[in-house]
């Protein structure tokens, strides 16, 4: 995987700026190409695929709202999570209370040792530069 180099400033003091290594992601797949690309590796056909994957979407919100959490294999497991305000008794902690929903996805160890093998490699900005450049010129 590529990464390119960003600047990111410091929050408590903005003249104080360090790199960091960030993702560069080459495309984006959709479900199509995902269900197509899951057939050619199985029996199934795309069609298929793309239905158990859309039903899956479709019901998993309903499974979470009811506080199931969904374990995927070796996958990971998907479960609701909430943020709420502190109220000064056990009392006043109500429904209202609860300020942010989110889904949240925990990598099984099988999924983790995968992608620790991740290698990775600097993004060469400058050539990609430089073919834009070369692209504007001909242009």
């Amino acid at each position: 995987m590529k990464f390119k180099v960003v600047k990111r400033d410091n929050p408590q003091d903005r003249a104080k700026s360090k790199f960091y290594a960030a993702p560069v992601y080459i495309e984006e797949m959709g479900i199509a190409e995902f269900a197509s690309d899951i057939s050619d590796a199985s029996t199934l056909n795309r069609t298929d695929i793309e239905a158990v994957l859309t039903a899956f979407m479709r019901r998993l919100p309903i499974y979470l709202k009811m506080g199931i959490k969904i374990r995927l294999g070796n996958f990971g497991r998907l479960k609701l999570g909430i943020s709420s305000r502190g109220e000064e008794s056990a009392d006043e902690v109500a429904a209202e209370s609860i300020t942010k929903r989110r889904v949240i996805f925990t990598p099984s160890a099988e999924m983790k040792a995968e992608i620790k093998k991740t290698s990775f490699s600097k993004f060469d900005v400058t050539a990609t530069e430089s073919a834009s450049d070369e692209g504007r010129a001909s242009a």
